[in-house]
């Protein structure tokens, strides 16, 4: 007996949604690992005004590869797609100021570092046929308990609020 696919699109995985879901499909994953496919057409929010796809938006494309890989994870334990968090960006570098819309990118992003709080260092990368385009590593969490963490922002800024009558 075949068990069903694990998920049918992107959106199975991630929370965005057009016109911010910018994934066209999941081409391959592993333990710790994904390749997504962009379609830069898909990115009209994010274009300039000659229509081009600005090469800072592969911050992007890497952040929703790394949501992508982790609602994998989160389907495969049982569990529901939840929120996750980009904490910060090294080094991330662009070959090129405009992706090109003529062809799909690869994003690849592969987990290189994970703590006990769920914080995870990647390394990323997107290619534009078998050219490397752009490069990073990205910070990025998972709360286990998003409620909580939301509560504890909530409160720590109502403190601060507090602070400044």
């Amino acid at each position: 007996m075949s068990q069903p696919p694990l998920f049918e699109s992107v959106q199975d995985l991630l929370l965005h949604r057009p016109p911010m879901l910018l994934l066209k499909a999941v081409a391959s994953w592993g333990k710790g690992e994904l390749e997504a496919i962009v379609d830069p057409h898909d990115s009209q929010l994010l274009m300039d005004d000659e229509g081009r796809v600005p090469s800072w938006v592969g911050i992007e494309y890497m952040a929703q590869a790394i949501g992508a890989l982790a609602g994998i994870e989160s389907l495969q334990a049982g569990r529901p797609v939840s929120l996750g968090f980009l904490l910060g960006t090294r080094r991330y570098h662009a070959e090129i100021p405009f992706f090109p819309t003529e062809q799909e990118l690869r994003v690849k992003v592969s987990e290189l570092l994970r703590d006990e709080t769920n914080l995870v260092l990647f390394k990323c990368e997107i290619y534009a046929g078998d050219e490397l385009v752009a490069h990073a590593e990205i910070k990025a969490i998972q709360p286990r308990d998003v409620d909580a963490l939301m509560t504890q922002f909530t409160q720590m800024n109502a403190t601060g609020e507090n602070n400044n009558e």
